[in-house]
């Protein structure tokens, strides 16, 4: 060691400038220049994405062992969860300060889904690749229905917030009612299991749901699993807060990234607490602990979802005394009136409302046998705009909604062209009759406050009916002005008419190079993972518009719509013509088998246990 240290003494001491940096030893590699990838090794954004998927690698691998550790149950301990959650906020605390990366990251990380190991024994060993291919892997849906003119006829889908609506009140009261043709998604089947775990006569026949008359809920401590959908949370947590109680709410991803401090804030003016279980988290899993002293007035804050002031008007008849919820300027009013009001009358609630005050009368409420309800204006907005790039005929049974958003989406469907037709008959219909498109489609035509006033599900809808017009060779826009009035991000519309084979510049939509090129013969576009179900529906939408030998559109995450619309790929793949399931076909019966029982003189010994292995 002496003599090592007396060299490095002796050479910074002597010697030219040049002769100290020969002689110091091996000199380090250069620095990757970004500006000259081919001179001195790869390019800083080439080390980078090599990194991520590193990331995805790691990601992939800790997937699998998390899968190994649930084994057969549906979740992880929470005992389990709790460590894993523990020791990455502790390793993150001494590398970072945001709440981010140590709350919403590892909610992510734990929900990751992957696709699954690809069956050829040839595609390399587990994690070797984050997308090995394999020939028996089908790794995204191909979008290409015919081009052929649609006939479409059925029962519309009927809305769904509004359904869970009556499916709450009946429950909660413990009066009978008959909910159909219901639109059997996740967001209802929660609610059904949820308030069966409460203590209701809650079922599911077919497309219908039907309670049965039984004692009205209690409010009892349990640990209730409300998915994925914040009415559905609020629905019951309005529902808690007239009496003393205490329960915990558990949800999915959504609701564990959710920003829910609004509602803790506001929550103690209706003599509640809300308690988030994770440090430095605003989602659930959360614990709500109630007084049961409700005042008789509150004034719902601007920050505050408008979906919980319409809770609290559809629980306050459970509620000890009047109640009055004073909505003020609130940005949603309009919506809140527009879901808790029709229903509160149809069920024969008193209730009154001037300046924006509401007041609900406490009282058992009258539940029809079956309550008339409107349809789902997202969902029929997309089968209905089915006619614009396919040209023929859809027609809805049932009633258009008189909601804000319902009446933006049909002045927005009239203002790209469609031609809307209500039918009359009994419970209406709605219907349009189009050939193939042959005007422009320009967002810059549709009043901005009709834009503004559409809801997360339908802002991709406009979106779609511009990319129809663009893939069909007419004029069609979307300017920068559109996009805000949606509440769009440039980056998300980019990538959906990029998945669409479109280029957006300056406002403009037309083909890209490649799809143009040869009929889209050769557009190959990598499966795009739709963020939501409503911008599945619109790639669907705008894959029917794709030129003749184009192969189609591929969506990589089809599940995500079939979680909201379980139905729609079966009718999507029966276009042009679609056939109708009938609700009332009997189901065949299965064979009954007959049990015997045989006797017999022998005594049955068990075989002796093998002894467990020792360590």
């Amino acid at each position: 060691m002496s003599d090592i240290s007396g060299q490095r003494g002796r050479t910074r001491q002597s010697g030219a400038p040049g002769e100290r940096r020969r002689n110091a030893g091996p000199a380090r590699e250069p620095r990757p220049d970004k500006r000259a990838p081919g001179a001195g090794g790869a390019s800083l954004k080439d080390v980078v994405t090599e990194i991520d998927r590193d990331i995805l690698r790691l990601l992939l691998k800790r997937h699998n062992l998390i899968e190994r550790m649930r084994g057969s149950r549906p979740r992880l301990d929470a005992s389990e969860e709790k460590y894993l959650r523990e020791a990455w906020q502790k390793a993150v605390a001494r590398v970072s300060r945001d709440a981010d990366l140590s709350g919403r990251f590892f909610a992510l990380m734990q929900d990751a889904t992957f696709l699954p190991r690809p069956a050829s024994p040839d595609a390399g060993a587990e994690g070797a690749d984050v997308t090995p291919a394999g020939p028996e892997r089908r790794d995204a849906f191909n979008l290409a229905p015919p081009r052929k003119p649609v006939e479409l006829s059925l029962a519309a889908p009927l809305d769904c917030r509004e359904t869970r609506a009556w499916l709450f009140l009946a429950a909660a009261s413990g009066r009978p009612v008959r909910l159909v043709p219901c639109l059997m998604n996740d967001p209802l089947v929660d609610l059904l299991k949820a308030l069966n775990q409460l203590g209701a006569a809650a079922t599911r026949e077919r497309d219908a749901v039907v309670t049965r008359a039984a004692e009205p809920l209690a409010r009892p401590d349990k640990v209730v699993y409300v998915g994925d959908d914040l009415w559905n949370l609020f629905l019951l947590l309005a529902f808690y807060v007239a009496k003393p109680s205490r329960v915990k709410f558990l949800g999915e991803t959504g609701l564990k990234l959710a920003d829910l401090s609004s509602t803790r804030r506001f929550l103690p003016l209706l003599g509640a607490r809300f308690i988030n279980v994770i440090p430095r988290s605003s989602g659930l899993p959360a614990r709500l602990e109630c007084s049961g002293i409700v005042p008789g007035l509150v004034e719902l804050p601007r920050d505050v979802p408008g979906e919980l002031g319409a809770a609290l008007l559809l629980a306050a008849s459970f509620f000890e005394r009047e109640f009055t919820l004073a909505l003020g300027d609130h940005p949603q009013r309009e919506d809140v009136l527009a879901l808790a009001l029709p229903v509160l009358r149809g069920a024969g609630i008193a209730v009154t409302e001037q300046g924006g005050r509401v007041s609900v009368q406490p009282g058992a409420p009258k539940i029809p046998a079956e309550p008339r309800l409107p349809m789902d204006a997202g969902l029929a907005s997309y089968l209905l705009a089915l006619t614009m790039p396919l040209g023929g005929t859809v027609r809805l049974a049932g009633a258009w909604s008189e909601a804000p958003e319902a009446l933006a989406a049909r002045e927005t469907l009239l203002s790209m062209g469609l031609p809307l037709k209500d039918s009359g008959g009994e419970g209406g219909s709605i219907s349009v009759t189009l050939d193939a498109p042959r005007e422009a489609a320009r967002l810059s035509t549709v009043p901005t406050e009709a834009l503004a006033r559409l809801s997360a599900g339908l802002a991709p809808l406009p979106l779609a009916l511009a990319a129809c017009a663009a893939l069909s060779g007419v004029e069609a826009d979307a300017p920068a002005e559109a996009l805000e009035a949606l509440r769009c991000p440039p980056a998300l519309a980019a990538d959906f008419f990029a998945a669409a084979g479109l280029e957006l510049e300056d406002g403009s939509l037309r083909p890209s190079p490649e799809l143009e090129r040869d009929g889209g013969k050769g557009f190959n576009a990598p499966a795009w993972n739709a963020p939501s179900p409503s911008w599945a529906l619109a790639l669907a939408l705008a894959a029917c518009a794709r030129p003749e030998r184009c192969h189609g559109f591929r969506l990589g995450n089809p599940g995500v719509l079939t979680s909201l619309y379980p139905g729609f790929w079966a009718l999507y793949n029966g276009l042009p013509r679609p056939a109708a399931r009938q609700r009332d076909e009997a189901e065949a019966e299965a064979p009954r088998r007959e049990h015997r029982r045989i006797r017999t003189a022998t005594m049955a010994v068990l075989p002796p246990e093998p002894e467990a292995d020792e360590w």
